[in-house]
Formats: structure tokens, C-alpha cells, sequence
């Protein structure tokens, strides 16, 4: 008797492979966030390049934008292992449908079926625990331009307005 043969149907192929489905959605939703996060970043440091360049630069300035950039680089490497472990549990989730669509064939296939899914839901979660690594690490930066502003406003240099 084939255990698998509940799903032996071809609308219950289909039902059955939903699920990876909406997983490859909510997965995609988190692709996107961490795409946003890595252009945000990666536009900070050409600013903060550009500026590092920049003749009216003090001394003190580009002492800060270098620490910032170290903070900036290890962000970086965090929303990219994001990224990647994010694609890398896509590709688990379709591999997945396609267990499901072939298990009705083969026995062995659905033996496969449950460790990829469990496989593709831990990259998701290492993914998001990146995520919120490098979302502790974005405090290193922030608190590095507050420092600089707050040094210098104790030497009334910070007087100006941003509005």
C-alpha cells in the first residue's frame, strides 16, 4: 500500500504543495525588506565616501566617518548572509513542490519532503536573527553620528537647523 497515497489525487498534489507555496511568498516579503535594508546601507557608505573625499573634511570628521564605515561593513555582511540564506530557503521551498508533485511517484521522495521544509524554515529563522544582528549593529553608526554632532555642539559648532 503506497502511504503516501492520500495525496495520490492530483488535487491533492496541488492542495498539498500550497503550503511551500505561501512559505515562498512570506519568504519573498523578507527578500524584499533585506534588499531595502542592503540598498539603504550601501547608499550611506557611498555618501559617507563621498564626503570621507570631500576638501572641507576635518580631521575629526573623517576619524568618525572610518569607524562608522567598519560599522557599515559588518552590517553589510550581516543583511547579505540574510539575503542569501532567504534565497537559499526558496530554493528548499521549491524543491519541496516539487517532492510533492513527484512523491505520488516515489516512495523515497516523501521521505525527502520533511527535512526540506525544516531545512527551509531554518534558513528563514537564521535569516531573521541576522536581520535583527544587523539591526542592533545600525545602533553603532547612529550612535556614532550623534556623538560627533553632540562633540560638537558642546563646541558651538552644531548650531545649524536640518529643517
Amino acid at each position: 500500500m503506497n502511504t503516501f497515497g492520500q495525496i495520490a489525487d492530483p488535487l491533492q498534489i496541488v492542495t498539498t504543495a500550497v503550503a511551500p507555496v505561501v512559505m515562498v511568498s512570506a519568504t519573498a516579503i523578507l527578500i524584499s525588506g533585506v534588499n531595502a535594508r542592503y540598498i539603504s546601507i550601501s547608499d550611506r557608505v557611498r555618501n559617507l565616501a563621498h564626503e570621507y573625499r570631500g576638501d572641507g573634511t576635518t580631521a575629526g570628521r573623517k576619524q568618525n566617518i572610518q569607524a562608522q564605515l567598519v560599522a557599515f561593513q559588518h552590517r553589510m555582511r550581516l543583511v547579505s548572509w540574510a539575503a542569501r540564506l532567504l534565497y537559499a530557503a526558496v530554493l528548499c521551498y521549491i524543491l519541496l513542490i516539487m517532492l510533492i508533485c513527484l512523491g505520488s511517484l516515489r516512495m523515497a521522495v516523501t521521505k525527502v519532503a520533511l527535512p526540506v521544509f525544516i531545512v527551509g524554515v531554518g534558513l528563514v529563522g537564521i535569516a531573521i536573527v541576522l536581520q535583527l544582528l544587523e539591526i542592533q549593529a545600525s545602533h553603532t553608526t547612529l550612535n556614532l553620528e550623534a556623538s560627533e554632532i553632540a562633540r560638537d555642539s558642546g563646541k558651538g559648532g552644531a548650531g545649524k537647523s536640518a529643517g
